[in-house]
């Protein structure tokens, strides 16, 4: 019976590779944390940690996760080697996680999107970034 239900359980991972389901889920976690990087989502609290209060995330988290899910991604992706891209492509790659750290922990990147308007200058930044994800994940 063991044999079988490692069967089965072999046979059910192996459907949901076939269907990407890795990229799918780092899709929605580098959106998310790009959401909330760049605004787009308000505080996010986890009510079960850190005693009643709970533990707010903050932006570093977000850039843990962006960036963390953008190499993942890129290394699991179909043309893995930088080379293999068209310049445009190579140019858009680079603007992903250079705007994520860029509006981090580079005022005058950080103040230059302010300066675009608030919300519009995280709202572009957060394109650019989605922009680069697609890309590079192709």
């Amino acid at each position: 019976m063991s044999s079988q239900y490692k069967n089965r359980v072999s046979d059910m991972a192996s459907d949901y590779m076939n269907i990407r389901s890795l990229p799918a889920m780092l899709s929605v976690g580098f959106i998310l944390a790009s959401l909330y990087q760049f605004g787009g989502i308000s505080d996010v609290t986890l009510t079960w940690l850190a005693g009643s209060g709970g533990y707010t995330l903050t932006g570093q988290h977000a850039i843990m996760v962006s960036l963390g899910a953008f190499a993942a991604a890129f290394a699991s992706s179909e043309t893995k080697r930088f080379e293999n891209y068209e310049n445009w492509e190579k140019v858009a790659i680079a603007a992903g996680p250079g705007v994520i750290l860029g509006q981090q922990y580079v005022t005058e990147v950080n103040d230059f999107l302010v300066s675009l308007g608030d919300p519009l200058g995280m709202q572009l930044a957060f394109v650019a970034t989605v922009v680069s994800w697609g890309v590079a994940v192709q």
